[in-house]
């Protein structure tokens, strides 16, 4: 990338067929974006009109699919990149999330070099809120620069964050998000997410409170959507001694989280990691991206499930109807894993289960034991959940050659009921319901 480029480009606003390339130069120039299936491109969309602001939409993207591009302004021009399409329903696809990205400069470039040593790559990039400090243009050029490896090789989908707001026209112009850019949806796969405003009124009969209603019932009547996920900044319930939870969420929106059975919603404002379970709706707090950490913490509710004042991310694997979320450090540990196996959105009904994808099956009723085949060679780690998603216990990593493998976990003694197995290989997400009886 050249010195022309202030702020290096930044795929937003992934759609069924289309992207949004967005970037500032140093001086007015004209805009050009080469793509296409090879570093050969053969398409492109201009910008004639010399400009400092520049956003070209690349249309015409077939789906599922990996694509080239470049951008070209005056003189200056970034390397080849690749980004992955808008994902089919039912593939299977990766992406990160984080928040709270303002403040120590050395923290959240040691987040963003462990985000990027990611593989598979993730083809989405949530964040939380709190891009930057005050949302200053200085500011929000500095963030992306700093995340350009990121934001121009997965799609960026940010939520408003207090310090966001303190300064919305930045917002507008920096990005170019669905919906007003406040408040919006999108999806990806099997999965439709909603991206709330809390600094704007959310309660029943206000513009934002109906147009998620709306969104929530086109869901449940949807049955390509396996899962939703809520992003808003400020989490509703947390015991950390820095924010007492969003009371007002808790009032208005928790109840539209449980009637339409959300799986999860991510939040940041606290600078920690906390994972809360209220009836369940699994609330992930992942406000470590470079802020001072939260370091204090009052007693643990029976709503906690995990937490700790780290900096890092959460990746989130969807595969099938599972998904599944873990912690990540800066040193690359994971930690806190669940997994939600989707019944019908909207809806109390749930699969068989026994039900098991190809691969992974239960080795017979009542024990916590599955067979796994294998067709190559691979890194094999599994981990038994219960029905809410909590970890029982895990099979450590390990090579297996192909063939059938038995995997059991008899010491984990859970309780009669259904557990989930979910075996992650180096490529790919299997998950099985099983029937525990004791």
């Amino acid at each position: 990338m050249r010195a022309g480029f202030v702020v290096p480009p930044c795929l937003l606003n992934l759609s069924d067929s289309s992207a949004v390339v967005r970037w500032v130069t140093a001086s007015p120039e004209s805009g050009r974006v080469e793509y296409g299936l090879t570093s050969g491109y053969g398409r492109f969309v201009s910008q004639s009109e010399p400009s400092l602001d520049h956003e070209l939409e690349l249309t015409g993207l077939g789906p599922d699919t990996v694509y080239h591009y470049r951008v070209v302004s005056g003189p200056d021009s970034t390397p080849d990149a690749c980004f992955r399409s808008a994902v089919r329903h039912g593939s299977s696809f990766r992406l990160l999330v984080y928040g709270d990205t303002h403040g120590d400069s050395a923290a959240n470039q040691a987040v963003v070099s462990r985000m990027e040593q990611v593989e598979p790559r993730p083809c989405l990039l949530v964040h939380a809120g709190d891009v930057t400090a005050a949302g200053q243009a200085a500011q929000l050029a500095a963030f992306f620069r700093q995340e350009r490896n990121l934001v121009s090789r997965a799609c960026f989908f940010p939520a408003i964050g207090n310090r966001d707001a303190d300064s919305i026209a930045n917002w507008y112009r920096f990005l170019a998000l669905p919906n007003n850019e406040r408040y919006y949806s999108y999806r990806c796969g099997s999965v439709s997410f909603h991206t709330l405003n809390p600094y704007e009124s959310f309660g029943p009969g206000t513009s934002q409170y109906e147009w998620l209603l709306a969104e929530l019932c086109q869901d449940s009547a949807d049955p390509a959507v396996r899962h939703i996920v809520v992003v808003l900044h400020t989490p509703p319930y947390t015991t950390n001694t820095s924010y007492a939870g969003n009371s007002e969420v808790r009032q208005h929106l928790c109840p539209l989280f449980e009637r339409f059975r959300v799986a999860v919603v991510f939040s940041g404002h606290v600078h920690a990691y906390e994972h809360s379970l209220v009836n369940g709706v699994h609330y992930v707090t992942t406000g470590g991206g470079g802020a001072s950490l939260s370091r204090n913490w009052n007693s643990a509710q029976p709503y906690t499930v995990y937490r700790e004042a780290s900096y890092g991310f959460v990746l989130m694997d969807v595969c099938g109807d599972t998904l599944c979320t873990r912690g990540v450090r800066l040193n690359g540990t994971e930690f806190d894993s669940l997994v939600i196996v989707a019944g019908t959105v909207g809806t109390s009904e749930g699969r068989s289960a026994d039900r098991a994808e190809p691969g992974l099956r239960p080795a017979g009723f009542g024990r916590p034991v599955v067979r796994l085949s294998l067709s190559n060679t691979d890194r094999v780690s599994a981990a038994l959940f219960d029905a809410s998603g909590r970890r029982l216990a895990s099979v450590p990593a390990r090579r297996l050659s192909p063939g059938e493998h038995v995997l059991r976990w008899d010491a984990a003694r859970p309780g009669s009921g259904v557990c989930i197995c979910v075996v992650q290989t180096k490529e790919t997400m299997m998950s099985a319901r099983l029937v525990v009886a004791r």
